[in-house]
């Protein structure tokens, strides 16, 4: 509405309109702008984008040149702009980069150092993760295996001898789970048949006091396992028969008491030395006895049981241990014995000797409590088998006191 006074008439003109007749001429103005506004905004956008890629556009280059620094394309930043920031992230990029070129190439001096090294060695080393895996094996390690580089670590574990895998592998996982150092010697299985002792020492390596893997040795200890072998057998065993000696078979007969001891196991002993043996030596020389006993030796050896233990305790004096035996089934094995040596014969000068035993045998008691205790009780039994007339064993009974006669 519209008000408005006249004057000269006196009067108050009024005009009134419906309200969308007053806006329709603004509609009609602005339905023929919009296609203007449109492309003023198109305009606008295209404005826009185009100002912020100009602005974007060392951001992009330095996008593009970090890719090609990181896949080994170029070595640094080159930035042509204005932008004191760009130059700034350019410029420390850079020398970053330079640190990290110079620290890779100091650590492939030092690989290759280390690989130098590792690889003349004499002494077969390897290398693991923190899982446990092998991922090096140096030359010398490869050759006293017989393994190649390709399956090596695969290999490794099949090639432990069966007996010592188990083993083996907890003392490795309790080495991988612990950092504590692996200390084994197991046999290692090669590919041509060859059975080797090794020994294997492996440690973890820190860095920054973290753990980052292990490094092992390993050394062929088989000639010294072989040595210490025959050191122990020599220790126990008479030259001359290849039998027990005196300390072998006391060891053994150690066992048998704690083993009786313990569970009530059942051992005998027999203990006999050779009768008429002097004349030997005396008419036909050591060597003479000494082919004697040799004979003797091999005989006794072969009636008894192979879980038995026979022994030269010295001189012309022989025992045998009997585990997991009875009393009676001692003296049959005793009685076979005194057979088989009665027809052992020597000849010297056209003339032929032979020998005949004097049998001691004991089983375990109640109440033995040293192998002295046995191996008296046995002696005993000897001595009065030589007494009885030789060629004879004489068994103890459980009663100390009572002693038997066998012919």
């Amino acid at each position: 509405m519209s008000y408005r006074q006249i004057w000269p008439a006196d009067w108050i003109v009024k005009v009134a309109i419906p309200q969308a007749q007053a806006q329709e001429p603004l509609g009609d103005f602005l339905s023929r702008l919009w296609w203007a506004w449109l492309a003023l905004a198109i305009l606008l956008l295209i404005t826009m984008r185009w100002l912020v890629r100009r602005l974007l556009r060392p951001l992009h280059r330095l996008e593009r040149q970090i890719a090609q620094v990181s896949a080994g394309e170029r070595r640094y930043l080159e930035l042509s702009t204005n932008m004191h920031e760009l130059r700034q992230v350019a410029s420390s990029f850079n020398h970053l980069e330079h640190e990290r070129l110079a620290a890779l190439e100091h650590m492939r001096d030092r690989q290759a150092f280390l690989d130098a090294v590792l690889g003349s060695t004499p002494i077969g080393m390897f290398v693991a993760d923190l899982k446990g895996q092998l991922n090096y094996l140096n030359p010398a390690l490869l050759e006293l295996l017989g393994l190649d580089a390709w399956n090596s670590a695969r290999e490794w574990w099949q090639r432990i001898h069966p007996a010592d895998q188990e083993g083996t592998r907890d003392m490795w996982r309790h080495t991988l789970a612990t950092g504590n150092d692996f200390v084994r010697q197991m046999r290692f299985l090669r590919n041509d048949g060859i059975t080797l002792w090794v020994e294997v020492h492996a440690s973890q390596v820190l860095g920054n006091e973290q753990p980052l893997g292990f490094v092992g040795m390993v050394k062929d200890i088989t000639e010294r396992r072989q040595q210490e072998a025959l050191q122990r057998w020599e220790a126990e065993h008479d030259p001359l028969t290849g039998l027990l000696n005196r300390r072998g078979f006391e060891r053994r007969l150690e066992e048998a008491l704690a083993e009786y001891s313990k569970t009530g196991t059942p051992s005998v002993l027999i203990l006999f030395d050779l009768d008429h043996f002097k004349p030997i030596n005396d008419e036909g020389g050591h060597a003479l006895g000494d082919e004697m006993l040799r004979r003797v030796a091999q005989v006794v050896a072969w009636e008894v049981r192979r879980s038995d233990h026979v022994a030269r305790q010295g001189g012309d004096e022989f025992a045998v241990l009997l585990p997991s035996c009875t009393l009676k089934q001692a003296g049959e094995i005793a009685e076979s014995l005194r057979r088989a040596v009665s027809e052992v014969t020597v000849t010297h000068e056209g003339k032929t000797y032979n020998i005949t035993l004097s049998m001691g045998v004991t089983a375990l008691q109640e109440g033995d409590e040293s192998v002295e205790t046995v191996l008296a009780r046995a002696d005993e039994a000897s001595y009065k088998a030589k007494a009885d007339g030789r060629n004879t064993v004489v068994i103890t009974t459980v009663d100390d006191d009572l002693i038997d006669s066998l012919w």
